[in-house]
């Protein structure tokens, strides 16, 4: 050993550590390296935002009460899992399919009726 280090008082670190032990600050990742997740997996979120919007835009064309209700709850789940953005808009669409479709069936069924009726 050299004389340096047999003298304490002559090698001390910032924390005061005298038993002169190595540290390595220079190899370990600073904490803007480390990804910071929010609790859940976007990946999976985004598919079930999507798969919902598809849902509620699929209830524009056809059986719009069903797939409305179900891009609805896809939405909702989608807003839970992460995807607020893709779940608002599969809610909102659906929403407007499947009440948009059951008043066109009543103002529907009510000139049917009115027809026969005079």
């Amino acid at each position: 050993m050299s004389k340096e280090y047999k003298n304490p008082k002559k090698y001390d670190d910032s924390v005061g550590n005298q038993d002169k032990t190595e540290y390595a600050p220079e190899l370990t990742a600073d904490s803007k390296f480390y990804k910071k997740e929010k609790g859940k997996d976007s990946t999976n979120a985004n598919i079930m935002g999507y798969l919902a919007v598809f849902a509620s835009v699929v209830s524009l064309f056809t059986y719009p009460v069903t797939f409305g209700v179900i891009g609805i709850i896809l939405g909702i789940m989608s807003i839970y899992s992460g995807a607020k953005t893709l779940g608002y808009w599969a809610i909102g669409i659906g929403i407007v399919t499947s009440v948009a479709s059951l008043f066109f069936r009543v103002a529907l069924f009510s000139y049917m009726f009115s027809m026969f009726y005079r």
